[in-house]
Order: structure tokens, then sequence, then C-alpha cells
């Protein structure tokens, strides 16, 4: 028979395994940050006039609760203001959308579309190279 396992060692391991994957996403964000340094949203007024705290987003929303098995790397990731990622028309409330448009994910271009009035989505611009934006 195997011995009977310490009390509370059960909570001790999810509670390491939380740690370690909070750990590892801050290191993801800090990347995140370093590599964007401004707000991504092409022709953001809001943040070149009010300067406002700036958040890491995910382009994938992974839900409430914890990681769910899945860890979030740099690229599945974006710097965008308060308001593009989570204002009355963000990235969260699901009335933007960001398109990696290679297989490098954020770390690449990306294409990005809003939803207007009537629910139909349209494109707000091309990147060639991040914060490189193509001309209609």
């Amino acid at each position: 028979m195997f011995p009977k396992p310490a009390k509370g060692s059960a909570w001790t391991e999810r509670r390491d395994r939380r740690k370690a994957v909070e750990a590892s996403e801050d290191a993801e964000k800090q990347t995140v940050r370093l590599r964007d340094r401004v707000c991504r949203w092409p022709q953001c007024g809001y943040c070149r006039s009010y300067k406002p705290r700036l958040e890491v987003a995910h382009i994938k929303a992974k839900g409430q609760g914890g990681d769910h098995g899945v860890r979030s790397t740099a690229d599945q990731m974006i710097l965008l203001c308060f308001l593009s990622h989570q204002g009355s028309d963000g990235l969260e409330r699901h009335e933007r959308d960001v398109r990696p448009l290679t297989s490098a994910g954020t770390n690449g271009p990306c294409e990005f579309w809003q939803r207007d009035a009537l629910g139909t989505w349209y494109l707000v611009a091309r990147e060639r190279a991040p914060f490189v934006y193509e001309r209609d």
C-alpha cells in the first residue's frame, strides 16, 4: 500500500502549479510590453490624447479561472490601451479582433478588425510589419 499523502499536500501542489503558471505568464507579458511599448491598435486617438493604462491582451480569450492547461506566450498577446482592450467597443467585448498574418503570431504583422453598429466586421488596418500599416 502507498502511504497516505500529507494533509494539505494537494492544496500545496495546486498553489505551486498556479504560481508557476503566473510566473511564466508574467514573464511573457513583460516580453510583450518590451516588444510593443505603446498601444498597437492603429489610429487610436484615445492613446495619443490621454495616455491611458496599457494592458497586455490575449488575442484569443482564455476564459475565467486560470490557464486550463494552456500557457500563453508572447505571440498570442498584444499591448493595447484600456479602451481598445476593455472599453465598450473593445477586444474583450468582441467588438474588435486582431488576426495575425503569419505563423509568428503577434510578433509579426496583424490585421485589425472592428464591428460596426450593424454587426458587420470591417478591416481597420493591415500591417506590413509591426507598427507599419499599409495604405488603402
